[in-house]
């Protein structure tokens, strides 16, 4: 295969031609900074990226404890254990449950979550809470069982006292004692509610009055 003059000419003419363009291009300021500038561009996005992904830990994983039934102090150190946090956000009275005990746990136990992830406790309540009774002293029966129940107080016991007015409440007791409105007692308590039969006259009940406020001032 033979080569011609005029060919090897046309090449090295093209080279010379490449590179005077490039030098030309390189020693230009626009383009420089242009290079410059996509350079930095793909620099600051590598670093974003790594922080990005140390920060958010994509490839770790931790699974979350069960803590339902146990106390505080056991569940703590369960969670510290995972490098995880924990904060009560509720407490909950249950008649039957174990007070100090975890109820509820968000996220629940087995989920996958990022380290330092706080979790969200509800417990038993150590002490049963307690409701203030409203000033049932005149009000129907009607009146006092409904304001009982939304305070939680659904056992209410019914003693028939002599009155001329059927089913007007006279007074409340707990545990034998009587009460005035604001006094407080346990949620879920029984009251003992003393409410007017109907079938005689309420002068008689001037003496009881005086004795329950008797019995409790002492």
């Amino acid at each position: 295969m033979h080569f011609r003059t005029s060919d090897f000419r046309d090449t090295m003419g093209k080279d010379k031609q490449t590179d005077s363009f490039l030098k030309k291009a390189i020693s230009n300021t626009y383009v420089r900074n242009i290079a410059a500038m996509v350079l930095i561009a793909i620099v600051l996005t590598g670093i974003t990226l790594f922080f990005i992904n140390k920060y958010t830990r994509h490839d770790q994983a931790i699974e979350v404890p069960d803590l339902k039934g146990l106390q505080i102090e056991d569940a703590a150190a369960m969670i510290a254990a995972k490098n995880l946090r924990y904060e009560i956000v509720d407490s909950l009275f249950q008649k039957d449950g174990v007070p100090g005990a975890i109820l509820e746990q968000i996220p629940s136990g087995k989920s996958n979550v990022k380290h330092g992830r706080t979790i969200y406790l509800t417990v038993q309540a150590r002490n049963e809470p307690l409701v203030a009774i409203p000033d049932l002293e005149d009000a129907s029966l009607r009146q006092a069982e409904t304001l009982l129940n939304a305070l939680g107080i659904y056992q209410i016991n019914i003693v028939s006292v002599p009155s001329e007015f059927q089913d007007l409440v006279y007074g409340v007791e707990y545990k034998g004692t009587p009460l005035k409105g604001g006094q407080k007692i346990p949620k879920g308590s029984t009251v003992t509610l003393k409410v007017g039969n109907g079938n005689g006259s309420d002068t008689s009940l001037d003496s009881l009055h005086t004795e329950e406020s008797e019995t409790f001032t002492e």
